[in-house]
């Protein structure tokens, strides 16, 4: 918008500029035809009375000042002749060669005085004189002031209108841009019955509305489809995973042998991991989808760490693992059940790829509130961060331990559908080897 309306402007500008010096331009002609029609009607009044009363007259006329020779501006010069030259207006002879036509010259009306611009036409007499007419004027200078100061008041203007139209332009544009760029916001926020109201200029944001509008249309369709089979998937695997569970349970109750109660056992295990490796992707599909409702309240995020510290201690002690709340009041906008969610697969990632020390902090960051889980384990390197929260994505060092890859994966969804986001760094609980660990903060706005 800036280089539009600076290219308006100085389109404008330079428009105006031309204008002014084609004005200029055809008014000095005008001025120059006019001193050329003066300096002859002069030569024709001395003239005539040269015909009438030969040189004495002439040079009666001169001196007189008579008739048209009257005026300041004309000057006259009668040379050549016996004894001094008869000069009227002037202090110097200027120097006109004879010609037919009148010429430029500069012109010395007295002793001391700075030269000015004129024109002159000088002819020959009967007797052999020369007869000089010309008129002098300052106006050029005049003319030149003028037009800069009309340049000037050109440009001022110029810029008024381009500010004015800049702010009208800008408004305009702002207003519009912002109404789609609301739109589109609760488009990403789930909101899928979005629309934007259809706009009767017949512009190019007119077009880009309709074509949003059809985007979220079709848009709507697939979340609905894929709420659809997700439906369907879960009710068709889970029971199928449910029965295996009752199977597997069954059978441990029939065999005696240790080494066939330990396989069952372990085939359990792994039927229960199937089952909640299902739900939590089934969880994911409907977060990234946005087929969830809509259930944010005003939340402290230092209530829900709470919580769940309180209720994940019995586990840790379990586990040999310190787990330790460091809490400030984080006020936010969210769904409690969803952050409650993000933040145990935090704090389990922290329990199974993590040192022996975990620490859950909550603090308010300017306009966001954070919620992190920071560990003493190897932690995360750098060049992994951005995949780690990429789903079943599962880095080498975690591949022996039970999972599915999608703990990440969880938390990151959550933040996008607050509007967050999920940041990991090192963490600043240094563990027996040296480690930093991991720092997992879920960052919402309040």
């Amino acid at each position: 918008m800036v280089r539009l309306v600076g290219a308006v402007f100085v389109l404008q500008l330079f428009s105006n500029a031309a204008a002014i010096f084609f004005l200029r331009t055809q008014l000095v002609e005008v001025i120059q035809a006019d001193r050329v029609r003066q300096v002859v009607d002069v030569r024709d009044d001395l003239l005539a009375a040269y015909y009438d009363g030969g040189r004495g007259e002439l040079a009666d006329f001169i001196l007189a000042r008579r008739g048209s020779a009257a005026d300041p501006t004309v000057f006259v010069a009668l040379t050549g002749g016996q004894g001094a030259p008869v000069l009227s207006n002037l202090g110097a002879l200027p120097k006109v060669p004879v010609g037919p036509r009148p010429v430029r010259v500069k012109v010395i009306h007295g002793v001391g005085l700075p030269p000015t611009d004129g024109v002159a036409l000088a002819g020959k007499l009967p007797d052999g004189e020369t007869l000089i007419v010309g008129v002098g004027s300052n106006s050029d200078r005049r003319f030149d002031l003028a037009f800069a100061t009309a340049i000037g008041v050109t440009t001022a203007v110029a810029i008024a209108l381009a500010t004015l139209s800049a702010a009208l332009l800008g408004l305009v544009i702002s207003h519009r841009t912002h109404e789609i760029a609301e739109t589109a916001a609760e488009l990403a926020s789930g909101n899928f019955g979005a629309r934007l109201p259809s706009g009767e200029a017949g512009d190019g944001f007119d077009h880009l509305r309709g074509q949003i509008n059809l985007m979220a249309e079709r848009i709507d369709q697939l979340v609905s489809q894929l709420a659809a089979v997700s439906g369907a998937l879960a009710h068709d695997l889970r029971s199928p995973v449910t029965r295996l569970t009752a199977a597997i349970e069954r059978a441990g109750t029939l065999v005696d042998e240790p080494q066939a109660i330990e396989a069952l056992e372990a085939a359990r295990a792994d039927a229960d991991g199937l089952r909640t490796m299902l739900e939590t992707a089934l969880e994911l599909s409907r977060l990234e989808g946005g087929a969830v409702t809509d259930r944010r309240v005003p939340l402290d995020l230092a209530q829900v760490a709470e919580d769940l510290v309180e209720l994940y201690e019995p586990l840790a002690e379990q586990e040999g693992v310190t787990l330790v709340a460091q809490l400030q009041p984080a006020s936010v906008v969210a769904d409690r059940e969803m952050v409650s969610r993000a933040l145990s697969n935090l704090i389990d990632n922290a329990m199974k790829y993590g040192g022996r020390h975990i620490v859950v902090r909550t603090r308010r960051d300017g306009a966001r509130g954070e919620i992190a889980v920071i560990d003493d384990g190897p932690g995360i390197a750098t060049e992994d961060r951005a995949r780690v929260v990429e789903r079943f994505v599962r880095l080498d060092n975690a591949r022996t331990r039970p999972g599915g890859g999608l703990g990440l994966a969880m938390v990151a969804a959550v933040a996008r559908l607050h509007g967050g986001e999920l940041l990991l760094g090192e963490g600043d609980v240094a563990g027996e080897d040296g480690a930093h660990g991991l720092s997992a903060t879920l960052s919402l706005p309040r």
